[in-house]
């Protein structure tokens, strides 16, 4: 790995990310899955996609695998929901739901996380 500081960096900001996502998804579900929080989630996942994208080779080969492992469910979701968004033109207060059966890596996300934090605290 070339530069630890520059992988905590990056790990910690994606760190922030998925732990903003997940916030966001829980706004979803307990406010009735309504548009405008799918849209702060949609925003959400953008921002992690395109951290795992610019960065993920800064990464052993697990955490790469697992990082491509998020981004492909990312390309699914926002074509699912920009396909949905299309066709309802919702408002803010609409609920927003579409079925996607390829789930999010949860198991994925949670490596990533790990690997945060051990390195985190490795740093303090």
């Amino acid at each position: 790995m070339e530069n630890k500081g520059e992988i905590v960096r990056f790990l910690g900001i994606l760190y922030i990310n998925l732990k903003r996502s997940e916030i966001a998804y829980k706004n979803y579900i307990e406010n009735g899955k309504k548009f405008i929080h799918a849209r702060i989630i949609k925003k959400c996942n953008e921002d992690i996609s395109d951290i795992l994208i610019e960065k993920s080779y800064l990464l052993r080969d697990d955490l790469i695998t697992d990082s491509l492992l998020l981004i492909a469910h990312f390309d699914i979701w926002f074509e699912k929901w920009n396909d949905l968004a299309d066709k309802r033109r919702p408002d803010l207060e609409d609920e927003f739901v579409f079925e996607n059966k390829f789930v999010f890596p949860r198991e994925a996300a949670s490596n990533l996380e790990s690997a945060f934090l051990e390195m985190k605290e490795k740093m303090e």
